[in-house]
């Protein structure tokens, strides 16, 4: 039983805590907000006025994320020392920016507020130019109006050579067939 209650005594002198305070805007309170560490093995609720304590870990590296439904926040890296006697040392986590020490006891910013929906961009007009569409129905009543200011006669002269070099518009199917070739009227 000795061993027994020396073992209880040892391991809870080997239990170590992480404090710190949430500090959220004055118009928020972290109702919403809930601390896990190393994917939810420990999870730390704040009170009211945004403090918390995780106790009950072992000296080691604990990665921090503060689940909001409000606001975003950093995921923060935790070293609990063994040597130093549960010295705490911690810094940012987030892959995508550079790593900042963090004072102990925690002191924990927001980000900014999460954003569930993109914003609706608004409407401008002058988006309608890089459609395809519109371009090529303004270079077609460009043509038009410019065909008002045409001479009547350079038109008729121009759609004349135009029907000329097309023969007209018309074929001459007698000029198209070969002079060996008999059709059935011809043969009869």
């Amino acid at each position: 039983t000795l061993a027994l209650l020396s073992w209880a005594v040892s391991s809870s002198t080997d239990a170590y805590s992480i404090k710190g305070t949430i500090l959220l805007p004055k118009s928020s309170k972290p109702n919403n907000v809930r601390l896990t560490l190393n994917g939810g093995k420990y999870v730390g609720i704040p009170q009211s006025n945004g403090k918390f304590i995780i106790s009950g870990l072992s000296p080691g590296t604990y990665y921090m994320e503060i689940q909001s439904t409000d606001y975003d926040f950093t995921p923060v890296r935790v070293d609990i020392s063994a040597r130093d006697k549960g010295k705490v040392r911690a810094m940012t986590a987030d892959p995508m920016k550079r790593k900042e020490r963090i004072q102990y006891p925690l002191s924990l910013r927001p980000l900014g507020k999460t954003q569930y929906f993109e914003v609706h961009k608004a409407f401008n007009p002058l988006s309608l130019l890089a459609n395809p569409m519109a371009l090529m129905m303004g270079v077609m009543m460009l043509v038009m109006l410019l065909t008002r200011f045409i001479d009547p006669e350079e038109l008729k002269k121009m759609q004349q050579e135009a029907n000329r070099g097309a023969g007209g518009g018309r074929v001459n199917h007698a000029a198209a067939r070969p002079a060996n070739v008999r059709t059935s009227s011809q043969s009869n």
